[in-house]
This record gives structure tokens, C-alpha cells and sequence, in this order.
């Protein structure tokens, strides 16, 4: 054991250390506009609850929202001139079915749905591929083919049939609620105590039969594409520049619900005149 005088000697070595968090920690040098703030503010900010983002970040989710906001009223207006030319719609179904750049217009706000214990059905699926976003949207031609089932039609008062645009109920105990509408009179029908699970499952069937078939198209494409760069290849031609992918292409013009719809009108205005010769 060490004699008491020198364990007396060793404490008179020991120092105190004191923390100055007055400064920024790590200590920055002075700079114009300098935002770093010190370590206990940070704490201080941490403790009232306040999110730590940028203002950079706060800004983005500004915008994100302003887009947002912008394009909740893009498919409202969307969403009115298509009810509003539902009967148009539905004459030309088949013909919407069988031309793709009509068949593949997104449909997903046309009809809304959702319950208890489930919530609402998302007929959108949002995607991150390498860094790439991709949505996947209900159909039109989808939406129409749901329309044929006997669960989502309705008969009008003035003869017509009317289709259900949204529904509400519960998995548990099968009840619902529903709203239809009439192509013809416009006229809004409520329907009640049909089975929760036909509307459900059935759009929710549909929807990712959709997705199905989105992926499944992007893979043929893909393959299509690594074949014709193969045979550019085996042909000796000067791939020095090119990959695979200068070969991938998708399925070409776009078309949205405000081009269908003027072109369906021109095609029944030019019928009706050309009948009108005869």
C-alpha cells in the first residue's frame, strides 16, 4: 500500500474540468449569417417537440403540399366532366376496352370506397424503383369491367341503370352504403344492405390485377428490348454507345380523360352528320 501522504499527493493533481456550451460544439469559427447553434440548444429544441428539419426541408414540404393540394383539384374536375359525360362513356365501353390509349387512362378517383377495421380502399399504389417513383393507377377499361357486375349496378326510376361510385361498410358485419348515379336523368340513387366484400373484393381484386399487368408489360418490354440489342450485336453493328436500354420503349402516345372524351364527341358528331346526308 502506498503511504497516506502520497495518495494525498496524487489528489492535489486532480483537476476539475469544466464545459463551456457557450460556444458552438464543435467550436465553428465566427462567419457571416452563421446558423449553427450550440449543442444545448439542440437539446433544448429536441425537448419542446419540434421536428429538426432544414429550412430547405420545410420548404420542400411546402411545395410537396401546394402539388398535391393542386392535383386533389385536377382529379375533382377531372372526376365531375367524366360523371357528367357518363351516359357518352358508356355507350362507346366497348370501344374504350379494346383501344388502349383509352383502356389505360387512370381512373383511380372515379369511385371511392372503404370500411371499418379496413379503411379506405387505395385504388393507387406508389412504388420506389431504384430510386424512381412509379404509381400504378385503377384503369378505365378496369373500372368499366367492375361496372358489368351486378353488385355495382343499380336500377334508376327513369329506366336507366346507374353504377356505384362509392361505398362505405363493414367486414364484420357485411353491411353497407353506397352511391350510384344514373347516365341517363343524372339522378343520384343510395343503396343499402348489399354485401360489404363484393365491393371491396372485387375492386381490390381488380386493382392489383392492374398492378399485375403493369409488371408483367415492363418485363416484356425489357426482354424485347436485350433481345434486339443481342441481335444489333451479333450482327457486328457498333454497340460502343449504345446498351439495351436505347432499345426500351413504352407504349407510345398518352391519352387522358379530357382527349377521350372530345374525341368520342367528334366521333358521334361526324356520325350524326354524315346520317343527316343520307
Amino acid at each position: 500500500m502506498l503511504p497516506k501522504q502520497n495518495a494525498i499527493d496524487r489528489r492535489s493533481f486532480m483537476a476539475t474540468i469544466h464545459i463551456d456550451d457557450s460556444k458552438p460544439f464543435p467550436y465553428f469559427p465566427a462567419e457571416p449569417n452563421n446558423k449553427r447553434e450550440t449543442f444545448a440548444d439542440f437539446c433544448k429544441r429536441q425537448e419542446t417537440g419540434l421536428n429538426i428539419v432544414s429550412d430547405e426541408m420545410e420548404q420542400d414540404n411546402r411545395e410537396q403540399a401546394e402539388m398535391q393540394e393542386l392535383m386533389k383539384k385536377s382529379c375533382e374536375r377531372k372526376k365531375a366532366l367524366f360523371y357528367d359525360n357518363l351516359d357518352l362513356i358508356l355507350r362507346h365501353r366497348d370501344e374504350i376496352r379494346g383501344t388502349p390509349r383509352y383502356a389505360n387512362i387512370d381512373a383511380h378517383y372515379l369511385v371511392r370506397g372503404g370500411g371499418l377495421y379496413v379503411g379506405p380502399l387505395s385504388l393507387t399504389r406508389r412504388y420506389n424503383f431504384a430510386g424512381t417513383p412509379v404509381n400504378i393507377n385503377l384503369k378505365l377499361s378496369t373500372l368499366l369491367e367492375v361496372w358489368d357486375n351486378a353488385q355495382f349496378k343499380v336500377e334508376c326510376g327513369c329506366g336507366g341503370t346507374a353504377v356505384i361510385r362509392s361505398f362505405v361498410g363493414s367486414p364484420l358485419s357485411g353491411g353497407s352504403q353506397a352511391t350510384a348515379i344514373c347516365p341517363c336523368c343524372k339522378k343520384e340513387i343510395h343503396v343499402r344492405n348489399r354485401n360489404f366484400g363484393g365491393y371491396y373484393g372485387l375492386l381490390r381484386i381488380m386493382i392489383d390485377r392492374d398492378i399485375e399487368k403493369v409488371a408483367r408489360n415492363i418485363v416484356a418490354r425489357w426482354t424485347h428490348a436485350e433481345v434486339n440489342y443481342g441481335k444489333k450485336v451479333a450482327e457486328g453493328k457498333d454497340a460502343k454507345w449504345n446498351k439495351a436500354g436505347s432499345e426500351f420503349y413504352g407504349d407510345g402516345e398518352f391519352c387522358n380523360i379530357e382527349t377521350m372524351i372530345n374525341e368520342l364527341k367528334m366521333k358521334e358528331f361526324k356520325a350524326q352528320c354524315e346520317a343527316e346526308k343520307m
